[in-house]
């Protein structure tokens, strides 16, 4: 313990209290049971004080980036005969009890950002569309984002299908175009000939 700071009600000893293993080695508060964990901050003065609040030290934050929340323990003590006893929150004024609870900010966490999809490439089958996905750290393009849950960048778009000849309502054979031999030697395949002979091509050939 450290000395004494002041008097009745304010004085505070304080002293650090650590986790550690079987061997010495300090490791987190969360390897120990922190309902058994000893007063870091002790109130002391004189040898009889009224009920007042102690407050502990806060623990850390419950997060290691962006916002989070941090508690500290707040008791309601007494002192007799130099003796600590623990007294019913009650018994201390509760509009001066300090907050258990407040929010806490750590380091910007990493993060994946993407912009919008692009245009297919195509307009009918199957084509491809992109994006951007950088990691940022606030305002920052980094390098610490997880790649096990980076965001794809480049996907397959599946479209209609195109169509296998150009659209014709009219569906006539152009005047001057010898069908039947396109017909003969199947050429209705030919994007030109499945229009210049829309008609033949279209009716059911033996």
């Amino acid at each position: 313990w450290f000395q004494c700071s002041g008097g009745c009600g304010q004085g505070r000893m304080i002293r650090h209290v650590y986790c550690k293993t079987s061997d010495g080695r300090v490791v987190p508060e969360s390897q120990c049971n922190l309902e058994t964990k000893p007063l870091a901050i002790h109130p002391c003065g004189d040898k009889n004080c009224p009920s007042h609040w102690l407050a502990q030290d806060w623990e850390r934050c419950n997060t290691t980036c962006g916002r989070g929340v941090k508690k500290r323990i707040v008791l309601c003590l007494e002192i007799v005969n130099g003796k600590i006893k623990t007294r019913n929150p009650a018994d201390c004024d509760i509009a001066k009890k300090p907050v258990e609870e407040t929010t806490c900010f750590e380091r910007p966490c990493f993060k994946w950002y993407t912009t919008p999809w692009s245009e297919c490439t195509k307009t009918c089958g199957i084509g491809v569309r992109m994006r951007d996905v950088k990691c940022y750290q606030g305002k920052d393009i980094v390098r610490g984002c997880d790649p096990l849950v980076k965001p794809v960048g480049k996907q397959t778009c599946d479209l209609q299908p195109c169509p296998t000849e150009p659209p014709d309502d009219s569906c006539q054979d152009q005047a001057g175009t010898n069908c039947a031999l396109a017909i003969k030697v199947n050429l209705c395949s030919h994007w030109y000939y499945s229009k210049a002979c829309c008609r033949s091509c279209r009716a059911p050939h033996s």
